[in-house]
């Protein structure tokens, strides 16, 4: 049978109380207070950034109280277990405000899983009987009648895919690769998935777009409603059963099927097919030396700078982080072996846009907090659809970061943070262009395949 939240919350109950509230989890660089920097620079809301730690949870720089940090959501947690705090509305509205981008986690020194027990919290609010706030059981009631949260009809889906001349990978009965696309690529950044798509034609990737695709879970999962997330769940499964590997170009959906689907599936199921974004594929191709791309006046000069989706970034990392732990029998472990493996799970969009920079002539220039450090884009955890104002002013507070390294472009490899650092950019006037990094790919031709 599946699990419910109070039975996940339950296994994570050691590492509930490892929390010793050290407060470390509320900066970028925790371990590193004179890390070298941009230096002093004002953004569009006034913020100065500085060099050295700086604070990087949302909801904490957001609502400034001590429960909205990550620090005081575990005392919350902690309390129910022991049954000092009931689940009410008060307590709901403290813990939904938290885009989960795992940022606490990957400051913590006793290696805390913040965004596992946070999910658990929530689904466990939910099951006691505590409503969802409006907005979020809206998406709830979308989804359960069309299978995405935005409302779009189930024969539109792949419309984007007939209108650039792709729709013969729809339900291509002989290909055993399969493209999950997501609902935000399907309905609404449809030049992700039409830049996706297209470039794996372009590698002769035999590859099928599979009708019965739905929502993949991942905004249910991140707010609590469990049940819904695992129809889904059960859904998909069913539909790609079949497929030997399934690429993604959702940071989201990759995420939620690669490391969700596995925790909430009953203890004897696996995952039937293998995992890879999109991204990886291409740069593996360029360490192969399949692929190089052709110079481009247009974007030659122009400053390039890269957004790790909290999705395809930290969280990854961090489930390697756990996993490598969880596997060895050494009570002294070695974290160089962690930090070695996380590192160049890091550096695979970096192979990508440094052979863009050898080969087109931009200039790829890193923000002050990257990878595991990263700032995170705002629109996770429901919190984009929930508390949009919020979710937005975080987006601008990342989009400062770009301003500050001068970038022209400001690329990402998930379809959620380009919405949300476009609608910020925008919004804000912070005056780039966002990008995703495939996308500009396809977008200005630069492909060049030396050898399939």
């Amino acid at each position: 049978m599946a699990k419910t939240g109070m039975e996940r919350l339950k296994e994570l109950e050691k590492e509930i109380y490892k929390c010793i509230h050290c407060k470390a989890c509320r900066f970028a660089y925790s371990g590193e207070p004179s890390r070298e920097g941009i230096g002093e620079f004002t953004g569009k809301q006034g913020t100065v950034l500085y060099e050295g730690m700086v604070d990087a949870c949302p909801a904490g720089i957001e609502y400034g109280w001590e429960a909205f940090w990550n620090a005081g959501k575990i005392w919350i947690a902690r309390s129910i277990l022991s049954g000092d705090l009931e689940f009410t509305d008060e307590v709901r509205d403290v813990i939904m405000p938290c885009i989960t981008c795992g940022q606490c986690s990957a400051q913590c020194e006793n290696k805390i899983p913040t965004v596992d027990i946070i999910e658990s919290l929530r689904a466990a609010l939910v099951e006691s009987g505590v409503p969802m706030i409006e907005k979020h059981q809206l998406v709830d009631r979308i989804v359960k009648e069309l299978n995405n949260p935005y409302g779009g009809k189930a024969d539109e889906r792949f419309k984007w895919a007939k209108d650039a001349g792709l729709g013969k990978y729809i339900n291509n009965k002989n290909a055993k690769v399969g493209y999950y696309v997501g609902c935000t690529a399907s309905y609404r950044q449809v030049e992700v998935a039409i830049a996706t798509a297209k470039i794996f034609e372009q590698l002769g990737i035999d590859f099928t777009l599979i009708e019965e695709e739905v929502c993949c879970g991942s905004p249910f999962f991140r707010i609590g409603a469990v049940d819904t997330a695992q129809m889904l769940m059960r859904k998909n499964l069913e539909a790609f059963k079949n497929l030997d590997t399934v690429y993604f170009s959702c940071a989201g959906c990759y995420r939620t099927i690669t490391i969700d689907y596995p925790k909430w599936m009953a203890e004897d199921e696996k995952l039937p097919f293998k995992t890879m974004h999109a991204f990886e594929l291409v740069s593996k191709l360029i360490t192969e030396g399949k692929i190089k791309f052709k110079p481009n006046k247009e974007l030659k000069g122009k400053i390039v700078t890269y957004h790790d989706p909290c999705h395809t970034g930290r969280h990854f990392a961090l489930e390697m982080e756990q996993s490598m732990i969880k596997e060895s029998t050494n009570l002294m472990f070695d974290m160089r072996e962690v930090n070695k493996a996380i590192d160049e799970w890091f550096e695979i969009p970096r192979v990508i846009l440094r052979k863009l920079e050898e080969d087109v002539g931009i200039k790829f220039t890193e923000m002050y907090r990257i990878k595991n450090n990263s700032m995170c884009c705002g629109a996770g955890g429901g919190v984009r659809a929930g508390y949009p104002e919020f979710s937005l002013r975080t987006a601008s507070l990342r989009c400062d970061e770009a301003n500050a390294v001068k970038a022209d472009i400001l690329t990402t490899e998930c379809p959620f943070c380009w919405r949300n650092l476009s609608d910020a950019n925008e919004q804000y006037n912070h005056g780039m262009q966002v990008m995703g990094v495939l996308e500009m790919i396809s977008k200005y031709n630069l492909l060049d395949i030396t050898s399939k």
